[in-house]
């Protein structure tokens, strides 16, 4: 590493690493330049020239922009000469001459750099006097983002992020001259899963979100920092309230994680906390309805069912629960023989994964230092966005990129090999002999690799993953992310004892050996491609207590509805991420009515029923879940509230999974899910809830002929389950391949191992269901 150089701004010697832009070194040091167009996290371009400083040269003292510039030894600097100065308040007075005087209901305002330098550094009047630009406002540009263009000062930050981070250049700088303006490409809307981003780094009001214009001020919000739960990556996010309802949701800068990005769901998917359909009493089924009742009537009922401790109990469990919660199941379950009680978590992907002893852990930050990325997992821009952006952002910086599987074709563009054929079949032949592929050796033979391997779908069989991480293990510096993608997989499997999965529940629970089933934050009837058996299973138990924020396909089969507190905001716990980093989760906003966090209903039951529980106090069950970690190791409240662990405590769980390998079922359809589903939160999330509304099927444009469909419609039939939909043109994937989502409604009750006939579609049925 290169020792550190000497410069002199404004009187004063820092030290800086060579190579490093002069705004970033003073900025190391705690000397604010003011800039526009700069981010940290976007290639600089020097567009708004706000950032110009004094450098000595041998020719004189001479303006340069401090975004582009790179500090050299003995550099001397001046930020706050009187020709900065000068120069300063010249580009602020061109930015407000067009400026529309929006600031009284601009949504920036307070919190708007703009509004904060024009303060600081700019001229004390205006000379302009004549008449402002005047566009239509607000144009709508995607359905979640609003665009006001005689707001914007052209930095380019939304432009850059859309072309250089998430891939999407679906945003662009338009017209010439004085008649520049940001827009979208004619009938191209800004159709981009990351687009809230824009909206964030935007230093003015230019782009504003549905979900929060005309909402609130900053200065009356209040905010806490928290984990996203969308997915395992766990992106830091701050959440925003104003009288007591949830508003605004933002990405904060954790460096190991999301690098201050999120997906527009993590974003946007919120709204539904404030749903007039929100459960908010709990209800007990009389001759098939539902009535209200109290906790203590069902905690009576239920005590009588289980006093004997030998109760056959059951655990259908969802990912959007803390490991708070997943202690306070898990202790509970222990007043009842092993033999006599099961969790099984609402997910059809997870499998045994690869957490042995003799392979390595990759942590995502081992992206940045990989010289190979191998992935066959789902599709990681629609089931782990962020994580997605951090490979796109190694691959920039040099790593080799290897993709297995159809899954991820998104990232086609971008791989240096893309091996896709014969693995949705049984056969995988292409992954026999591991390493005659093309490729294979020159770039992963003893070389550095991160593997982010996960089942791609459903029916992908174990066996595959085996060979191909087997291969990695021996013949490279590999580490591998096991890449499950549903909520707190990673908090469910290090707390709660032999967890398996859907399919396991199809094959091993019946009304026989189940007197009493807790679902827990499930709709698996809903998504799951097992939708049809778990509902013939659940529809015959004589006992099943549904803990759930809405009813659902799912709860509605309940004999017991209790209302929960969510964990987007409504409670506090931790959260366990992808690389095993737990964080904080802290509550910001009250639960509705007479909502329960999942422990505080598991708890009260487990002392009506006078079992010796150590769960039931928050504090308790934290202490609980990490007493096994050494105390400035443990990812303890006490621990995460200090802010040199803002970010996260990493430590060496082993999962607790037994769930059977898949070595039978298969399927001719690649079957996966979207970002956006019909998903009940984003059902009730009015800015997003039509993004996973519509249903469709992708394939290649030969495929489609060969299914002789012409009309953008088509019909999918099976055993008398018939669903219309579009269809959408995907040439990066394989001929013969036919993509269709399980998340969206309806799908999810084909199955998937039979046939099921595809034709034109002949009747104008509504094609989306909202």
């Amino acid at each position: 590493m290169s020792e550190n150089i000497k410069i002199n701004v404004n009187g004063n010697q820092i030290e800086s690493a060579p190579n490093k832009l002069l705004i970033e070194a003073c900025e190391d040091s705690g000397i604010h330049i003011p800039r526009f167009c700069w981010h940290k996290r976007l290639d600089p371009v020097g567009m708004c020239r706000m950032c110009l400083v004094e450098i000595e040269t041998p020719r004189g003292k001479m303006l340069v922009p401090s975004c582009t510039t790179e500090v050299t030894d003995e550099m001397v600097v001046d930020t706050e000469s009187e020709v900065v100065k000068k120069a300063q308040e010249g580009v602020l007075e061109f930015l407000l001459i067009n400026h529309p005087l929006d600031c009284p209901i601009c949504d920036k305002a307070g919190e708007c750099p703009l509004q904060d330098q024009t303060m600081a550094y700019g001229p004390g009047e205006s000379r302009f006097v004549e008449e402002k630009r005047h566009f239509e406002k607000p144009i709508s540009i995607s359905e979640i983002i609003l665009l006001d263009r005689e707001r914007c000062i052209l930095c380019a930050r939304c432009t850059r992020f859309s072309d250089e981070i998430s891939g999407d250049p679906l945003i662009e700088f338009i017209q010439r001259g004085n008649k520049t303006e940001v827009n979208t490409f004619p009938n191209e809307p800004f159709k981009s899963y990351f687009s809230g981003n824009t909206v964030q780094i935007c230093p003015v009001g230019a782009l504003t979100s549905t979900s929060y214009r005309f909402k609130a001020r900053p200065w009356d919000l209040k905010s806490v920092r928290s984990t996203c739960n969308g997915c395992p990556v766990g992106c830091s996010t701050e959440l925003n309230s104003s009288q007591n309802k949830m508003l605004r949701i933002l990405g904060i800068d954790n460096d190991s994680v999301n690098q201050g990005w999120l997906c527009d769901k993590g974003r946007y998917n919120f709204e539904y906390l404030n749903s007039e359909f929100r459960l908010k009493t709990p209800l007990k089924k009389i001759d098939n309805e539902f009535k209200e009742t109290s906790v203590k009537e069902i905690y009576t009922e239920l005590s009588e069912l289980i006093s004997d401790r030998n109760t056959n109990i059951n655990f259908l469990i969802g990912t959007n629960s803390t490991n708070e919660d997943y202690v306070a199941f898990n202790e509970f379950a222990k007043n009842f023989p092993t033999t006599n009680q099961t969790f099984y978590l609402n997910d059809d992907y997870l499998y045994a994964g690869y957490f042995e002893k003799d392979i390595n852990r990759a942590t995502i930050d081992d992206l940045n230092n990989s010289e190979a990325i191998v992935i066959w997992s789902e599709d990681l821009k629609e089931n782990l966005p962020v994580l997605y952006l951090r490979v796109r952002q190694a691959v920039k910086n040099g790593a080799k990129l290897i993709v297995f599987g159809h899954s991820n074709s998104t990232l086609k563009d971008i791989a240096d090999f893309y091996y896709s054929e014969d693995t949705v079949s049984k056969n995988f032949e292409i992954i026999k002999d591991i390493s005659k592929l093309k490729g294979i050796k020159e770039h992963v033979k003893d070389k550095n690799v991160t593997a982010i391997i996960g089942k791609s779908t459903p029916y992908q069989l174990d066996e595959n993953l085996d060979k191909l991480v087997s291969y990695l293990v021996e013949n490279s510096n590999s580490k591998i992310m096991n890449a499950f993608s549903s909520g707190n997989t990673f908090g469910a499997i290090n707390n709660l004892d032999n967890v398996k999965n859907l399919r396991d529940f199809t094959k091993n629970v019946s009304s026989e050996n189940t007197d009493l089933l807790f679902v827990v934050g499930s709709d698996p009837i809903g998504r799951s491609v097992f939708s049809n058996e778990i509902h013939r299973i659940i529809e015959d138990i004589d006992n099943v207590v549904c803990l759930d924020l809405f009813l659902h396909e799912t709860s509605e089969l309940g004999n017991y509805i209790i209302p929960t507190s969510s964990t987007l905001g409504e409670k506090e716990g931790t959260f366990t991420n992808i690389e095993f980093r737990t964080s904080r989760i802290d509550k910001l906003v009250p639960s509705p009515g007479q909502s329960l966090s999942d422990w505080e209903f598991i708890s009260g039951l487990s002392n009506f029923c006078n079992f010796n529980n150590n769960i039931d106090s928050l504090d308790g069950l934290n202490e609980l879940a990490y007493q096994d970690f050494d105390n400035q190791d443990s990812p303890s409240f006490k621990n995460l509230d200090k802010p040199s662990n803002f970010d996260g405590i990493i430590n060496d769980y082993q999962p607790n999974i037994s769930t059977m390998p898949n070595e039978t079922i298969t399927s001719q359809y690649f079957v996966g899910k979207k970002l956006y589903g019909d998903n009940i939160t984003i059902r009730y999330s009015d800015s997003i809830s039509l993004l996973g509304a519509k249903q469709f099927i992708e394939a290649s444009e030969s495929t489609i002929e060969k299914l002789n469909l012409s009309s953008g419609e088509c019909t999918l039939k099976q055993n008398g389950h018939k669903v219309s939909a579009n269809y959408v043109v995907n040439n990066k994937l394989a001929d013969g391949v036919i993509f269709i989502p399980q998340n969206r409604r309806n799908f999810n009750r084909f199955d998937f191992s039979e046939t099921i006939e595809i034709s034109p579609n002949q009747s104008k049925e509504a094609l989306n269901v909202n």
